[in-house]
């Protein structure tokens, strides 16, 4: 099923990393397992993680884009992050992708609010994945408002008490 989202501040989408889960449980196949295009505002959405990580790893945008396609060469989208809503990574997931990897210049590449679609998502994140030398800061209120916290740089099977089940938005240094 296919869905809208709202725009991110900067974007991208196709699928070209491709990674296994380091802590994996029978609780992360269970759910609703999205992958969010920040460039198009679509996400597609798939019963298991693995489905929705085989698809990442063919190259099927949530858009029908193949990563053989000369537009989505010349974008080189990236997994930026996946976000859990239970902890060690269960429930049901969002992975986000932009358009390149971050670049480390003290300045947050990308940001992406858990608002219209992604509004059940929002106040729900407890486990987190960065991805393409990204790290991730989750925020309580849209447009990165309020106290952050982070940076997380590995995966996260608990991003802790003072952000567990707060997170609004999420920002992509």
């Amino acid at each position: 099923m296919k869905r809208t989202l709202p725009r991110a501040a900067v974007g991208g989408a196709v699928l070209l990393l491709g990674a296994t889960l380091t802590s994996g449980t029978a609780a992360a196949e269970e759910g609703e397992h999205c992958v969010a295009d920040m460039d198009t505002g679509e996400q597609e959405c798939f019963a298991t993680l693995d489905a929705a990580l085989a698809a990442a790893e063919e190259g099927t945008a949530p858009s029908g884009l193949t990563t053989l396609s000369a537009e989505a060469d010349a974008r080189n989208d990236v997994i930026v992050g996946t976000f859990f809503t239970e902890r060690d990574y269960g429930g049901d997931s969002l992975t986000v992708t932009a358009e390149a990897p971050c670049v480390k210049n003290g300045v947050m590449d990308y940001e992406f609010d858990l608002t219209g679609e992604f509004a059940p998502l929002a106040n729900d994140i407890s486990s987190v994945q960065p991805w393409a030398d990204c790290w991730i800061w989750l925020y309580p209120e849209v447009g990165l408002g309020g106290d952050r916290d982070g940076p997380y740089k590995e995966n996260t099977g608990y991003v802790g008490d003072f952000m567990n089940d707060r997170a609004d938005s999420i920002g992509f240094s």
